[in-house]
């Protein structure tokens, strides 16, 4: 919300000059991280023909890449990389919505966020995989108890960050809106969640990297099927080329969500002119 003084007949405004934001700036490290990839791998390489380890301990990256290749044009691979993509929107966007509601009711109640809030704080370090069997036993064999469990992970760091937000806005952008006769939902949605964006969008972020840890962990354990599942299952055929090439497509799925959500948070403004 911008709010400027009213102009002065004969007063010069100063100018000012600011630099441009440019949303991938905070990708300066990656250059570093690319170097540290690459040189990893070497070691990895030479570590494999040195046989400083047994093959099926840590391939060679020569090795992966092209098992990774021959994977990716696999059909077996885009049915199990289309149901963990399915399975991962549906718990982010269940997640976020949940996250968002609850988020806005602790700050409009604040009573029953202080009473929630150290249990839902508590949430991040019981591994909710282990209700996995509940589930099952609850929803059944199927995708849904991966997504709901997966939603309860993706929703509890966006009620921590939505409330945080809400409660950091400065009083003077509400007491603003309502002497401008702004109804409830226009004080949400123009004033009090823009305010709150880089948090919300932190929350996000959070969301989505727990959503995709617990889709994949819950298909590692009993799925039969998505990218999680055949982790599992080369590594218990003995495959570990091809284990470890589904293991090196889900990083690079997670770095690209990470890069994308990073980059989305700095395009958000985060300051306001007064």
């Amino acid at each position: 919300m911008n709010v400027r003084a009213p102009d002065t007949p004969g007063a010069r405004r100063p100018s000012v000059s600011r630099a441009p934001r440019r949303p991938w700036s905070g990708l300066a490290g990656a250059p570093a991280a690319v170097v540290l990839m690459v040189l990893a791998g070497v070691v990895a390489e030479v570590g494999a023909a040195a046989a400083w380890w047994a093959p099926d301990v840590l391939p060679a990256p020569s090795d992966l890449l092209p098992a990774a290749a021959r994977i990716a044009g696999s059909p077996r691979f885009w049915q199990d990389a289309l149901r963990t993509g399915a399975e991962l929107l549906l718990s982010c966007v269940f997640g976020v919505v949940a996250g968002l509601g609850l988020g806005v009711a602790f700050w409009k109640a604040p009573g029953a966020g202080r009473v929630f809030e150290p249990y839902l704080v508590s949430f991040y370090a019981v591994p909710l995989v282990l209700f996995y069997p509940i589930a099952i036993v609850l929803i059944g064999i199927n995708q849904w108890s991966v997504v709901v469990l997966a939603s309860i992970m993706t929703a509890i760091p966006m009620t921590l960050n939505t409330w945080t937000g809400l409660r950091a806005i400065p009083p003077v952008y509400l007491r603003l809106a309502a002497s401008i006769g702004c109804s409830r939902s226009q004080t949400l949605f123009r004033v009090a969640l823009p305010a709150a964006a880089p948090y919300v969008v932190a929350g996000l972020r959070l969301g989505v990297a727990y959503a995709l840890i617990g889709t994949v962990a819950m298909e590692f354990t009993t799925a039969q099927a998505g990218l999680g599942y055949q982790v599992r299952y080369l590594y218990e055929s003995f495959d570990a080329v091809g284990m470890y090439a589904y293991i090196l497509v889900i990083v690079a799925v997670s770095v690209l969500l990470t890069a994308v959500l990073e980059i989305a948070e700095r395009l958000l403004p985060r300051g306001r002119d007064t």
